[in-house]
This record gives C-alpha cells, sequence and structure tokens, in this order.
C-alpha cells in the first residue's frame, strides 16, 4: 500500500498539475458558422477553506468561493475562447440536457465542471479507496483459506479497508492543508448524435507564478491560493480546447 501512496502523491503533488485527455475527430470543415452552447457546474466536494471560521459559516464561506469561482470560469472562456468569425458563443444558464435547436448540425455543446476546491476530486477518491477495498477483500479471503477460520478473514479484511480509508483521507487533507487543489474539467459533446468529441481534465496544486506576485500574508490566505490554482486550470483547459477546435472544426 506504501507503494501506491507514494505513486498517488508523485502523481498529484510533484506533477503540480496533472491531465487526462479524450479527443475525437469530427468533420464540420466548411459548416459554418458553428454555434458553441457552454456552460459551466460545479460538483466539488465542500471542504475547510477558513479554520477562523465556524461550521455553518464555512459552508457559506465555500459556496460563495465556488459562485465566484465560476464566475471567473466564464470570465476566462469569454475572453480566452479562440476569436474567429466561424464561431459563436452562447451561454447555458444551467447544464443539464443537450440544447436542441433547428440548426443542430452545426451546434456544439461544452459543459465545464469544477470538480474539486480544495481537495481530491470526490470520484478520485472513491476509486482509490475502492481499489483497497477489493484488496481487502482479497487478503481476508487468503487468511480466511489459510486459518481455516472465517472470522480472522473478516477481521483481516476490515482492519485492512479502515487502513486504506484512513489513508486516502489523510492524503486528502495532506493536499488540502498543505497545498491548494483545483480540478477543472471539460467535455465538448457533438448534439447531433451525442457524441462526445472533446475531453480534458486538469488537476492543478499550486500556481508558483502567481502566488509569487503576492504578498506574504496573501500567500497564507486559502482562498487566494486556490483562485491562482483555478486560474491556471483555466488557462491549461482553454489552451488545450482551442487547439482542438483550431485544427478539427474550424
Amino acid at each position: 500500500m506504501i507503494s501506491r501512496i507514494f505513486v498517488a502523491l508523485s502523481w498529484l503533488i510533484l506533477g503540480g498539475c496533472s491531465s487526462l485527455a479524450v479527443t475525437h475527430p469530427l468533420d464540420l470543415q466548411d459548416r459554418h458558422p458553428i454555434t458553441l452552447n457552454y456552460c459551466i457546474e460545479s460538483t466539488a466536494e465542500m471542504n475547510i477553506i477558513n479554520k477562523s471560521l465556524t461550521g455553518e459559516q464555512n459552508k457559506t464561506f465555500f459556496h460563495e468561493r465556488i459562485i465566484s469561482a465560476i464566475n471567473d470560469v466564464n470570465s476566462y472562456i469569454e475572453t480566452h475562447i479562440i476569436n474567429s468569425p466561424q464561431l459563436q458563443l452562447k451561454k447555458q444558464s444551467t447544464c443539464g440536457e443537450l440544447p436542441t435547436s433547428a440548426n443542430s448540425e452545426y451546434d456544439l455543446y461544452l459543459v465545464v465542471n469544477l470538480s474539486g476546491y480544495g481537495s481530491i476530486k470526490p470520484r478520485w477518491k472513491k476509486f482509490l479507496i475502492g481499489t483497497g477495498a477489493v484488496e481487502a477483500l482479497a487478503q481476508g479471503i487468503i487468511v480466511g483459506s489459510a486459518t481455516q477460520n472465517p472470522w480472522f478473514g473478516i477481521a483481516a479484511s476490515t482492519e485492512e479497508m479502515t487502513s486504506e480509508y484512513l489513508t486516502w483521507n489523510g492524503v486528502d487533507w495532506l493536499l488540502g492543508e498543505t497545498y491548494a487543489p483545483v480540478t477543472l474539467e471539460g467535455k465538448l459533446t457533438y448534439p447531433k448524435n451525442n457524441k462526445a468529441i472533446w475531453g480534458n481534465s486538469y488537476f492543478v496544486t499550486e500556481n508558483d507564478d502567481e502566488l509569487a506576485k503576492l504578498s506574504a500574508k496573501e500567500k497564507n490566505d486559502k482562498s487566494l491560493q486556490l483562485k491562482a490554482s483555478l486560474h491556471e486550470a483555466e488557462s491549461k483547459l482553454l489552451s488545450a480546447l482551442n487547439s482542438y477546435m483550431t485544427k478539427q472544426i474550424l
């Protein structure tokens, strides 16, 4: 288990920024203009950003920071999406069903999700804990078979599962305490056939360049650290999207 922790921490922390991309070509050449419908949502799990606040105050503070972050992402998209007369940008009020249009052959749908803000993305943590559960079960079966006592197997599985759960929640706590982790994801869909044609996910633990411009007091402000990480994630996500749009769409 220690080796898995080391690999995970190396990927999450030492990399500073990690990404996962999926791309598929889409032939829309000479079918212009293209309307890029987009929406922004957040599935980030609530966590403590300001320790000086009470539990209820932190919930409110976190919610406010998420709204601010969503507005920040929206402004970045509006100002940094590729500038082309062949592309029209249209914001959707909510993320839900794919937008319908009489001209859907020329429509694209982009969903941007702030899936982690101050902690590891919940689905990633569940995956890490889940793999540990499989190992715990296997260990319990081995112990139970070797001792011919199913209770020893159950005890071994329970102990291992508890260890895995505490370990990965500890990793989450460590990242939240020491760094400012932000996960930003983008998924581009072609509504005509409901096919995902592009996707990218960026996990940023810190933005040294932006933090270097802050005062010593500001550098210790977790909300400013998170905003800096968000800015780097925005930059990388839009850069990847613009590159795909340029090569495959426009």
